[in-house]
C-alpha cells in the first residue's frame, strides 16, 4: 500500500482520535493528553480547524453518541498517570460548535465506552481504570477496576459499579460484537454485555500481561487474527489465531508499543502499528511473520484510525512524539 501525507497540524502531545460523522457533517476530532486543546477538522471544508475546548486536556478516550455530533471524553488524565482528578465531559453540538457539560469525576479511568441497549433506551457504560489510587508514577500497589453501568443522555447521568476484579495497568480496550475485550497485567478478559436473560459476564481468556489488542483477518482465511502489544506498552508484539494460538512473536523490538488498528485496506486486511520509543515508527503489518512496511519513521504515534471519504481511504495518526496531527491518503502500491 502507498501512504501519502496530505495534511498536518501542530498539537502538543496529541493523543485521542475520533471520526465524528452525523447530521450531514463530518469531522476528525483530536485531543491532547496535556493541558492543551481539542480540535475538530472539517472533512467537507479542506480540514478547516474548529476549537472544541481551549485547554484542560488530559484526554485518553473520545466516544461519539450514535447518530449525533455529541460525544463524551475523558479529561485530566495527564502524562505520568496523573489522573486522580480525571473526569468525563459531554460535548453537545450547537449547530456551530460544541457546548461542554461536566458529567462527573472518574478517577484514573483510562478507557470507557457507550454501548447501545437492545431496547434503544439509553446506553450501557463500561469504564476501565488504570489504577484505583497512585502515590507516584511507578506505584501500582492499588489496582484498577472495570466499572459497568448505564448512561442516560436525557439526564446526562452515568451510574456505575465495579466488577469483582482487581486489574492492574489497564490500557487496552476493543469493542467487539456483543462484548468487549479488556487487557491488563492479569491478562485478557471478555466482558459480555447484558441481555434480557443475563447481566454482565466476565471471562478470562489469557493470563499473561497484555497492553493492547486489535483484530483483523490478516491471512484471508475468513477468521480474524489478534495482534497484541505485550508487557505494559511493549516491547513485545504477538500475533495469534482466532483461538489465541501464537503464530508469531517478536520480542523486545517495539518499545512503548501504543498505536494499533486492524481492518480492510483496499481488497485485503492489515494491521497498522506504531511505537513511541526507539525508532518510533508507524508501520503497516503485511504478513503473519509480522514483516512490515514503514509508513513514516520517527513520529511516535499514540492513536490511529482509518476512515473512508468519497471512495478513498485515509489514515489519521496522532503523532504524539512530534506533536503532529497527520492524515495520509491510502492507495494501492504502484
Amino acid at each position: 500500500m502507498k501512504f501519502t501525507k496530505i495534511f498536518t497540524d501542530n498539537l502538543d502531545h496529541c493523543y485521542a482520535v475520533m471520526r465524528l460523522k452525523a447530521q450531514g457533517r463530518d469531522f476528525l476530532v483530536v485531543a491532547s493528553e496535556e493541558d492543551a486543546p481539542c480540535y475538530a477538522y472539517d472533512l467537507d471544508d479542506n480540514f478547516k480547524k474548529q476549537l472544541v475546548w481551549e485547554d484542560v486536556g488530559g484526554t485518553m478516550t473520545l466516544v461519539q453518541i450514535p447518530g449525533t455530533l455529541d460525544f463524551l471524553a475523558t479529561q485530566r488524565f495527564y502524562p505520568g498517570f496523573n489522573a486522580k482528578t480525571c473526569r468525563i465531559v459531554k460535548e453537545t453540538w450547537t449547530g456551530a460548535g460544541w457546548h461542554q457539560t461536566v458529567l462527573g469525576d472518574f478517577p484514573y479511568v483510562h478507557r470507557f465506552d457507550l454501548l447501545p441497549k437492545d431496547d434503544g433506551q439509553g446506553y450501557w457504560y463500561v469504564g476501565c481504570s488504570i489504577a484505583n489510587s497512585k502515590q507516584g508514577e511507578d506505584d501500582w500497589s492499588d489496582p484498577g477496576k472495570i466499572w459497568v453501568g448505564e448512561y442516560d443522555p436525557k439526564t446526562e447521568k452515568i451510574t456505575k459499579e465495579a466488577l469483582d476484579l482487581a486489574l492492574q495497568k489497564n490500557h487496552g480496550y476493543k469493542r467487539m460484537d456483543g462484548y468487549s475485550l479488556i487487557t491488563g497485567v492479569q491478562g485478557l478478559f471478555k466482558l459480555t454485555w447484558p441481555t434480557k436473560a443475563e447481566s454482565w459476564q466476565l471471562e478470562q481468556l489469557l493470563d499473561h500481561e497484555i497492553s493492547d489488542i486489535v483484530s483483523a483477518d490478516l491471512n484471508g482465511d475468513g477468521k480474524e487474527e489478534y495482534l497484541m502489544v505485550e508487557g505494559f506498552h511493549g516491547p513485545d508484539l504477538r500475533l495469534t489465531t482466532s483461538d489465541f494460538k501464537t503464530v508469531t512473536k517478536k520480542a523486545g523490538q517495539t518499545p512503548f508499543g501504543h498505536a494499533l488498528w486492524g481492518g480492510k485496506l483496499g481488497q485485503n486486511e492489515y494491521f497498522i502499528f506504531g511505537w513511541r520509543q526507539g525508532e518510533r515508527d508507524l508501520v503497516l503489518i503485511t504478513a503473519e511473520d509480522l514483516s512490515f512496511q514503514v509508513i513514516q519513521q520517527n513520529v511516535g504515534p499514540s492513536n490511529i484510525l482509518v476512515y473512508a471519504k468519497d471512495d478513498k481511504q485515509y489514515l489519521l495518526s496522532a503523532n504524539r512524539e512530534v506533536n503532529e496531527v497527520a492524515v495520509y491518503l491510502i492507495e494501492p502500491a504502484e
